[in-house]
C-alpha cells in the first residue's frame, strides 16, 4: 500500500495498493472510515462511514488529482512483475 495523498483537504488519506485488482481505484481513509472509489468514473464501490457531503469532497479531491492517481495506479500494478 502506498499513501499517495496524505492528510489532504478535510484530512483524507488517499491510498493505492500494490498489485490490486482492477478497475483502477483508490482507498480513502479518515480515522476508521474507508471508501473505495473508481479513478476513472468516480463511482463509489465501498463506503464505510462517510456521509454524502464527505463523498462529494472525496470525489472533488480525486477529480483534481486524477492524472497523478492513475499514473501511480499503473506503476504500482507493474511492481514486482519481473521479480
Amino acid at each position: 500500500m502506498v499513501t499517495v495523498l496524505y492528510r489532504q483537504r478535510h484530512g483524507f488519506d488517499v491510498r493505492i495498493y500494490i498489485k490490486d485488482h482492477p478497475p483502477a481505484h483508490a482507498h480513502v481513509w479518515k480515522g476508521d472510515k474507508e471508501l473505495r472509489i473508481n479513478l476513472i468514473t468516480f463511482e463509489v464501490t465501498r463506503n464505510r462511514g462517510y456521509n454524502t457531503r464527505e463523498i462529494r469532497q472525496i470525489r472533488a479531491l480525486i477529480a483534481e488529482n486524477q492524472d497523478l492517481l492513475l499514473d501511480v495506479w499503473k506503476e504500482l500494478q507493474k511492481t514486482g512483475e519481473n521479480q
